[in-house]
């Protein structure tokens, strides 16, 4: 019997039967070659043995580090694969910017996988700083570790049978990849369209609307992200469609919950906490996810890649050791994080004072004036809303005894592009400011606040370093506005990761401080984003996502 150079011993999660069995696993030269005893030069002893887990929609960039960073964060953690979308790069920087990010995963044991955006720009009612047409997407999907199109974001180019969009899908075919979706709320004739089109869909955050979507052959994933939090409004799925359908994403988590709660590893521990079977939950992290992506990894078997996690208990995730490609606990030993190729000097816009950002009072002499809000309903979505706010000075003033606070977007790629003025219920901040240049899908400046100048003085003193994620409080003299500095294309730090997670940690109480909530910095970044209903507002102004059209903030 040949000699192997690692064995190890323990309850195999085998994700394959769905079974817990006492196995023995033969490694050789990063492969698993065999599951039974055989001489090894190596061996190993744990509780139980699961394949490393992968995330199945991950952006990256949403963590405010680059791909090497998340990876020393998440292999630890028994996290041994993502399926990264870098949407938020190529919106910023185009072809070039998604080549640097499959550079950047060079420099990780992490096994990134790659899904090219589809959707730059998001739509046609904002500016961003890049464009991916048809061609672009075409030579980007050649890459050897792309495995899907990016997910579908524009809906009614895709119903409408949009040139461009569908030219990608048709790229995305041609190489025999997965197409990924971005549905929400859709139902009824335009899902059965899009349904002939698309393959997955992380976007529900009810149980009848992902039930619908798995009727007609979507692969569903269940999101445990920072902001949207929808695993234990989904989690009843699993006793009403079959499991194999089902997969677990982390979508966008922030720094802060990246290194002490983990990513794809907490929802696993979720769902094993709100009663999905172990093994179940292990194969929504693994196997079903490998299968949407046609992945060789994602379970234990002769000749899979030997990607293993050995854990002390399974119910609790709580990892002992971690082998990829049958390297035990491959990580860096070096502080620095390797230089990214990533571009910073990208956040260029004019300096802004309280008036720029100030909505006009109508014309006629008024002491109040009625106007749309964009009102938050959970998570990431919001609804239409309207408030009678007073109106100062010919503009119309924010009113946050009643937590409707002044909003605007700022163009940043330096397009000279225009200021999106309006309001927003919900975020409870009580005085001061919050800004980020990290402002999905185009990723301009976007601040919200109480007070115009506070506003102001967010925008200019991100647009001084480089992006970030700031927040003002005029009362704190001499450090009134506390930042975490992001100039790697505004989006994220190159710094070291826990650097960046006790600057990010020290903003987020600063803006608790001031009222915000725990998850307030992360919503804030998603409010411009105009595919999610139901009002979004972006540099060009109030955007109806239903309407897909934008509309006027003052009503009268």
């Amino acid at each position: 019997m040949n000699r192997v150079d690692t064995l190890v011993r323990g309850t195999l999660v085998n994700v394959n039967t769905g079974v817990l069995e006492d196995r023995a696993i033969a490694i050789d030269d990063g492969d698993v070659v065999a599951l039974e005893e055989r001489p090894a030069d190596r061996e190993l002893e744990a509780e139980y043995v699961a394949p490393g887990l992968i995330d199945a929609h991950k952006h990256v960039e949403s963590s405010m580090v680059t791909v090497p960073q998340y990876g020393e964060a998440m292999v630890p953690r028994g996290v041994t694969s993502i399926v990264h979308d870098p949407h938020e790069i190529a919106n910023v920087l185009g072809v070039d910017g998604v080549r640097a990010a499959f550079e950047d995963a060079t420099k990780t044991p992490l096994k990134v996988r790659f899904s090219v955006p589809s959707s730059v720009p998001a739509s046609n009612l904002q500016d961003g700083g890049a464009t991916l047409d048809a061609d672009d997407v075409a030579a980007l999907l050649d890459h050897e570790h792309v495995v899907a199109l990016g997910e579908v974001m524009d809906l009614p180019a895709l119903v409408s049978g949009d040139s461009d969009l569908h030219a990608k899908i048709r790229a995305a075919r041609e190489r025999g990849l997965t197409v990924d979706g971005h549905l929400p709320r859709v139902s009824g004739s335009d899902l059965q369209e899009a349904a002939r089109y698309l393959d997955t869909d992380h976007e529900s955050i009810t149980e009848a609307e992902a039930r619908e979507k798995v009727d007609l052959g979507f692969r569903v994933y269940l999101r445990e992200g920072s902001s949207s939090k929808n695993l234990a409004d989904l989690v009843g799925l699993v006793d009403d469609v079959p499991t194999r359908r089902l997969s677990l994403c982390s979508d966008d988590r922030d720094v802060v919950d990246l290194v002490e709660n983990g990513g794809v590893d907490f929802a696993v521990r979720k769902a094993i906490d709100e009663g999905v079977d172990p093994v179940e939950a292990v194969q929504m992290a693994t196997l079903n996810t490998a299968e949407s992506y046609d992945l060789p990894f994602g379970r234990i078997e002769p000749g899979a890649p030997a990607d293993l996690v050995l854990l002390e208990d399974l119910e609790t995730w709580s990892v002992d050791r971690v082998l990829v490609d049958g390297q035990l606990d491959p990580t860096r030993t070096d502080r620095d994080p390797p230089a990214t190729a990533l571009s910073t000097g990208t956040v260029d816009f004019d300096p802004v004072t309280g008036r720029d950002l100030a909505l006009d009072a109508p014309k006629s002499p008024a002491e109040r004036a009625t106007v749309r809000v964009l009102e938050l309903t959970g998570g990431i979505q919001t609804g239409r809303a309207e408030a009678s706010l007073p109106v100062g000075d010919g503009t119309i003033e924010p009113m946050p005894d009643d937590d409707v606070l002044a909003m605007a977007v700022i163009e940043r790629h330096g397009r000279d592009a225009g200021i999106g003025r309006g309001f927003v219920r919900g975020l409870g901040l009580e005085r001061g400011a919050i800004g980020s240049t990290v402002a999905h899908d185009a990723h301009n400046c976007v601040v919200a606040g109480t007070a115009f100048d506070a506003m102001a003085r967010v925008a200019n003193h991100l647009r001084d370093i480089d992006g970030g994620v700031a927040v003002c409080d005029p009362e704190r003299d001499g450090e009134e506005i506390a930042a975490v500095p992001l100039p790697v294309a505004g989006l994220m730090s190159d710094d070291p990761l826990t650097d960046v997670c006790e600057r990010f940690k020290s903003v987020v109480a600063r803006a608790e401080a001031l009222g915000l909530g725990r998850h307030g910095l992360m919503t804030l970044s998603f409010l411009a984003l105009e595919v999610i209903p139901e009002y979004r507002l972006t540099n060009r102004g109030l955007v109806d996502v239903e309407r897909w059209e934008h509309v006027d903030v003052v009503i009268e």
